[in-house]
């Protein structure tokens, strides 16, 4: 078993220049352009010097988010130590797996780094997935996060990210672009796609109510027949809409859904991925497997089926069983730390 570590240091980077940091009595100082990355509270802050003194308040209070999707828990489980997550916008959301790096625009007690989507600050081809929930909406200048993302993946790496598309306007700070399916392949049509899908929390039904519940909220009526009209809105509110969501195939609910979410791979090459080489080998040899597993590089291939069968899972459960190149593999990792280094010695 290794005692191999990585530290978060490793993988940052100047969110100015692109430049590697280093620990110093005010924090982290970029080696290339010399400007002092304030360290608040043990976590770092690097946002590019124009956003410095940026403020963010949200509409409300951030929810604290506990968990993640069991399709991406399942997913953790079968990574190496060293593999991470990035989890672009993730606000309050809480975890204690030491390889996904939680980063916000604005601070919280749980956030890793405080940065922005636009100017990430991470060095090239260091991370293996990014996840951004309710996040491309909020963002002015989504092309550039979308160039951001695919510049930090490691060739192999998957993004998944989902924006909004029926919704109303909303803040965090603002809401600047909302995208269909097919703008979301645009947004990210440097990535090879898997799909682009509704989840279950952002079906016809969360955009039904969303639109009912803010015409409530924001229509002054002014006649009989306005309030009548209102009165009907409220009378829908009885019904549970999302019964209905079983009514819908994925092709409808992608033209009325709340958002979408995009799922795609960092593949230049057309075949790269981030599993282990000897986990490769072993399909490439095995007929059976290519049968089973055609896309053996897809890390996360849905949100809607919690136990959607991957390569990466099998490969950590039976293929490591099956192949010691496959469980060397897994035990000769790195861990992550993702604890500030303390200052340097005298």
């Amino acid at each position: 078993m290794s005692t191999a570590e990585i530290h978060l240091l490793e993988l940052l980077a100047c969110p100015d220049c692109g430049s590697a940091l280093r620990r110093d009595l005010a924090g982290l100082r970029c080696t290339g352009c010399d400007i002092d990355h304030p360290i608040r509270a043990g976590t770092p802050f690097l946002l590019p010097k124009h956003e410095r003194e940026l403020e963010i308040e949200h509409e409300r209070e951030l929810e604290v988010r506990s968990t993640y999707p069991a399709a991406v828990k399942h997913m953790l489980d079968a990574w190496g130590r060293d593999q991470i997550l990035l989890d672009i916008g993730s606000g309050e959301r809480e975890t204690d797996d030491p390889r996904v790096v939680l980063t916000d625009l604005r601070f919280t007690p749980r956030v890793d780094v405080v940065s922005d989507a636009h100017f990430l600050p991470f060095a090239d081809n260091t991370v293996d997935m990014v996840i951004a929930g309710a996040v491309f909406e909020h963002l002015s200048d989504p092309h550039t996060a979308a160039r951001e993302i695919w510049r930090v993946l490691k060739p192999g790496g998957q993004v998944v990210a989902d924006c909004s598309f029926v919704f109303p306007f909303h803040g965090f700070p603002a809401s600047f672009f909302h995208a269909s399916a097919e703008g979301m392949k645009r947004l990210f049509a440097d990535f090879t796609t898997v799909t682009v899908e509704v989840p279950p929390w952002l079906m016809p039904s969360q955009s039904l109510q969303l639109i009912l519940e803010n015409w409530l909220l924001r229509c002054k009526p002014r006649t009989e027949h306005d309030r009548k009209f209102l009165e009907a809105i409220r009378g829908l509110g009885r019904f549970d809409a999302s019964a209905l969501d079983a009514c819908f195939s994925q092709e409808d609910a992608l033209r009325i859904a709340a958002g979408t979410c995009y799922f795609g791979l960092k593949q230049p090459g057309g075949n790269e991925t981030v599993l282990p080489e000897p986990a490769m080998e072993l399909w490439r040899r095995d007929e059976s497997l290519q049968r089973r597993f055609p896309a053996p590089a897809v890390l996360l291939p849905t949100l809607r089926d919690d136990d959607a069968p991957t390569y990466l899972r099998w490969v950590a459960s039976e293929g490591r069983a099956r192949d010691p190149a496959i469980a060397r593999w897994y035990d000769e990792r790195p861990t992550l730390r993702k604890e500030v280094l303390p200052l340097p010695g005298p």
